[in-house]
């Protein structure tokens, strides 16, 4: 009986493993990182490579496995004497070797020839003059001429994306129209980084001192394909797949509550990416997501960062030698907000000269709670302005970009849901949040700095929190 539960033992050392690999082998293949659940051009032709090497790999194993099969069931020794016999020596046969060899060759070049194709099509946008090709690849001409470009800068630990054709920046959401070919230049400021955003681009190293180049195109009909209550794969409208980022809709269509038995994605229109280079304590938090937009929604994102990041559109000083229209926004001094304080006040309607923002007029109002301008305050008094640009490019800040906030779906590099909770909790201690980070952890933060104060001060944080998802 002993000996039997050891045997028992010692199986179920070997089993259950095997069965629990087994098991967490079974995922989703259309989980948020999934190469194997391509939507877009050239992550389809990465996939379609894959599983050519698979099917290669398959047929291999089941010729070679096959005929060791064959040979030793053919030629076992069936009796004792038989197994006593040396049997005939054999060295080398020059139809079969000859013949392996053309074999091999031929699998190869039926690898190779997919493969060179796919590493071209990455490298390359394709010529918009060349008919050819984009009927070969189903492209409309304007899908490329009208393509637009990102420079990704990859820092310690987030992503800042600059948009040269459109003068503006921002980080760790990548933003494009899911019509147009998206050009990615990559640069790092710092360590090794990767790039990689599996359902539409594959990977790319950002390399210190070189930059390099990848590109995608969004296929929309796999976007906004997904399934229904009975299982069946329909189309959706494109209000429902890629809800609007420049109004807040994209955010709250990610923030609504689902179902357990939901889709797991609740946007088709949202992708995830990754640094997929080890660079640091916070490596395994530098995430990013990308946002699939129609044309008139991607247009409209661009005009309200340029907006918000053009200094000539900032509200400027309340002047009582000029009129001012309705809806006009200036700075004006509020002693509620303490010695030097000033606020934004709005136009009620239009305003003649030397009518200073006077709430008790009832023509001026304010833009903005007193917690939102008491935030904007303590962002500037706490040092967070000397690493965070706000309404403004800021390409050479620290940190990231925080133009238009409030409109954002994540934080802490795309780790967590941009909302009060989690914002809260990041100022109160990041380092516990995303360890190593270096908002906690750069140069000049230590014990003293205001920052590492917030953890118990709920007014402060609270007046942060408003601030920064008034970013809007």
């Amino acid at each position: 009986m002993k000996t039997l539960l050891n045997k028992i033992q010692t199986l179920s050392y070997i089993i259950l493993p095997a069965f629990f690999s087994f098991i967490g082998g079974c995922s989703r293949i259309d989980h948020k990182q999934s190469a194997l659940d391509p939507k877009g051009l050239v992550s389809q032709n990465q996939y379609d490579i894959f599983m050519l090497s698979v099917w290669i790999t398959i047929f291999l194993f089941c010729a070679v496995g096959g005929c060791l099969m064959y040979v030793l069931w053919k030629y076992r020794a069936k009796t004792p004497e038989e197994a006593m016999e040396v049997p005939p020596q054999s060295h080398g046969n020059s139809k079969v070797e000859i013949s392996l060899i053309i074999a091999s060759t031929l699998i190869l070049i039926i690898l190779a020839v997919p493969t060179l194709q796919g590493v071209v099509l990455m490298n390359r946008v394709p010529d918009p003059n060349d008919s050819e090709t984009l009927e070969k690849l189903g492209l409309d001409r304007s899908a490329i001429d009208d393509a637009i470009t990102v420079n990704v800068t990859g820092k310690r630990f987030f992503w800042i994306f600059e948009y040269p054709q459109f003068g503006i920046v921002t980080s760790n959401e990548l933003v494009f129209p899911a019509s147009k070919a998206v050009r990615i230049n990559l640069r790092t400021e710092d360590v090794i980084h990767s790039f990689w955003l599996p359902k539409l681009a594959g990977k790319m190293d950002l390399m210190p001192g070189q930059e390099n180049f990848l590109w995608f195109i969004a296929n929309e009909e796999k976007i906004r394909t997904r399934k229904d209550s009975d299982g069946n794969m329909t189309l959706v409208s494109t209000e429902i797949a890629m809800p609007s980022v420049f109004n807040g809709n994209m955010r709250e269509r990610i923030f609504a509550k689902q179902k357990f038995t939901d889709e797991f994605e609740a946007v088709g229109g949202l992708f995830y990416g990754q640094c997929a280079e080890y660079c640091g304590n916070s490596h395994a938090y530098m995430s990013f997501r990308a946002l699939a937009q129609t044309d008139d929604d991607f247009d409209s994102w661009v005009k309200r960062f340029q907006n918000s990041q053009n200094p000539n559109l900032q509200p400027g000083t309340y002047n009582p030698e000029e009129e001012y229209q309705k809806d006009s926004i200036v700075q004006f001094a509020d002693p509620a907000l303490g010695d030097s304080g000033t606020r934004e006040f709005r136009a009620v309607q239009a305003i003649a000269k030397g009518q200073a923002p006077n709430l008790d007029k009832k023509v001026w109002k304010k833009a903005h709670s007193d917690d939102y301008e008491m935030g904007k305050k303590l962002f500037s008094s706490l040092q967070c302005v000397q690493c965070h640009a706000i309404n403004r490019t800021g390409l050479g800040s620290k940190g990231p970009n925080l133009t238009l906030f409030g409109i954002r779906t994540s934080l802490a590099a795309g780790w967590m849901r941009n909302d009060e909770e989690n914002l809260s909790k990041w100022l109160r201690n990041s380092n516990e949040v995303k360890f190593g980070n270096l908002m906690w952890n750069g140069e000049g933060v230590d014990d003293d700095h205001p920052l590492r104060n917030l953890e118990n001060d709920d007014e402060k944080v609270n007046q942060l929190v408003t601030y920064l998802l008034g970013l809007k």
